[in-house]
């Protein structure tokens, strides 16, 4: 940043606060050398060196306060020259204020690096990129588009929608089979619209939304569609089913591709699986009727921390929230996923 080019060359970044800079240092590159989660919490103890990620702006605020008092002295005789003299001196002072005063956002944003690693690194995460199970790789927009495409529940919002966050990564259940996966955020815009006195139709506000989801590679199942929702699903799931199971029906819509070959899927085992997956869950979940593919679509946040400290002002801190940094729902997914899949 040209601002640090000038602070550095005329000596104005002070000691206290150069000992925080060289943390942040030490921190950029443990994220970029941390090979898992347990390296990324072993370089942070022991420290061996300060351990503060506080800046001191003590002198800046004092610095702003009484230049600021010295300009207001100008309003008693603007024509005085002592009191011309106050306010430029004023001045000055503010603006030394400003070079010496250190923002929060160098912190910031060495922390949310490390969270973004530590949850990497914990979660075996690979963001924006595509799971190892496809043969043919795609550039992004190719891929995200190709799964939109798959199912057809990627169609909300009047004015768009899109995956705009997405991770690849591997599951592996208890009998050892491994299940590729893409961890996704759904979002999609909806206009307000109302329809002034001429009758013209006018956009009153835009509503955001998100869903979170993920999609499930080399699935067996194929043809059906599960939801908790009141809705009915189109093309290709366009053959309802009902269950024997009375509570299930409540629960629970079933769609098929077709009539026959769902009746022939929908074991009493099977419906099991499925009432047990959607016990405390809300969404779709698809199996799309040719690819081995399983796309699950909900309401819960599956990218949201659990456990987010509000201020961290040491490297203690730091590394007893990247040690309890956990994504809950995901792992909530994970063994429901994992439970029906096996």
């Amino acid at each position: 940043m040209p601002i640090d080019a000038v602070l550095h060359s005329i000596h104005l970044r002070r000691k206290k606060n150069a000992v925080v800079f060289r943390n942040i240092d030490r921190l950029w590159d443990l994220a970029r050398t941390a090979q898992s989660h347990q390296d990324l919490l072993d370089g942070l103890h022991p420290w061996n060196a300060s351990t503060t990620l506080k800046f001191e702006n003590t002198l800046p605020i004092f610095l702003a306060g009484f230049g600021f008092l010295q300009m207001l002295s100008l309003i008693i005789a603007p024509a005085n020259i002592w009191f011309q003299l106050n306010f430029g001196m004023g001045c000055f002072m503010l603006f030394w204020a400003y070079l010496v005063y250190e923002t929060k956002q160098p912190i910031q944003d060495v922390i949310l690096h490390l969270e973004e690693t530590a949850l990497s690194k914990k979660y075996a995460l690979q963001f924006d990129q595509q799971p190892q199970y496809l043969n043919v790789k795609f550039n992004t927009l190719q891929f995200i588009g190709h799964l939109k495409r798959l199912f057809p529940i990627f169609d909300r919002g009047t004015l768009s929608n899109e995956i705009n966050r997405f991770a690849s990564t591997v599951w592996e259940d208890e009998s050892g089979q491994k299940h590729d996966l893409v961890i996704f955020q759904y979002h999609y815009i909806d206009e307000l619209q109302i329809r002034d006195k001429n009758g013209d139709r006018v956009t009153v506000k835009e509503i955001h939304k998100d869903l979170w989801g993920v999609f499930v590679f080399n699935i067996e199942t194929q043809g059906l569609a599960v939801t908790t929702n009141n809705r009915k699903f189109y093309y290709p799931y366009t053959s309802p089913w009902h269950s024997s199971d009375i509570q299930a029906n409540q629960r629970l819509k079933f769609y098929g591709t077709d009539s026959l070959q769902t009746a022939k899927m929908m074991s009493p085992g099977f419906v099991l699986r499925l009432t047990e997956f959607f016990h405390d869950r809300q969404g779709d979940l698809l199996f799309h009727p040719e690819q081995r593919v399983m796309c699950y679509l909900g309401p819960h946040d599956l990218f949201k921390v659990s456990s987010r400290q509000k201020q961290i002002t040491d490297i203690s801190t730091l590394r007893g929230h990247l040690r309890t940094f956990k994504l809950a729902e995901l792992e909530r997914l994970q063994s429901a996923l994992l439970t029906f899949l096996k």
